[in-house]
């Protein structure tokens, strides 16, 4: 007998983890929320139930969101990368500059804040005076 020899067929429907994560928590808010109206429906009670029903809707809005903006700054990425080759290395140049100026302004800053408040200087006393 001849064993045919089954070729793995790529997965055309790959979705990332974190698309599977958002998927998965969709469907458990929809079917906690079922679930509510059923047990209504019925007269069972539900007393605080709906509430962690909402605090589900809340974290699957609040990781959607995230999801959403840390899509569009890859794709803001990429289109950079598209449009010019060196970009990344732009990219790191500009972050690098800014963060930077960032940085000795907030030290500068500070700087005067402690001169003009006075906290800076200390008043050194020596021993004939701290007797008088």
């Amino acid at each position: 007998m001849i064993k045919k020899s089954k070729k793995r067929r790529a997965s055309t429907n790959f979705l990332p983890f974190s698309k599977k994560l958002l998927e998965y928590s969709r469907f458990e808010c929809w079917v906690m929320t079922v679930a509510l109206f059923f047990m209504q429906g019925f007269g069972i009670d539900t007393g605080n139930l709906y509430q962690v029903c909402l605090a589900g809707w809340g974290g699957y809005a609040v990781a959607k969101a995230l999801y959403y903006n840390m899509a569009k700054s890859d794709h803001q990425i990429q289109l950079l990368k598209k449009i010019e080759p060196d970009a990344a290395g732009k990219i790191k140049d500009i972050i690098i500059e800014n963060t930077e100026k960032i940085l000795k302004s907030n030290i500068e800053e500070d700087i005067e804040d402690t001169e003009n408040s006075g906290i800076g200087k200390m008043e050194v006393k020596t021993n004939e005076e701290k007797t008088n």
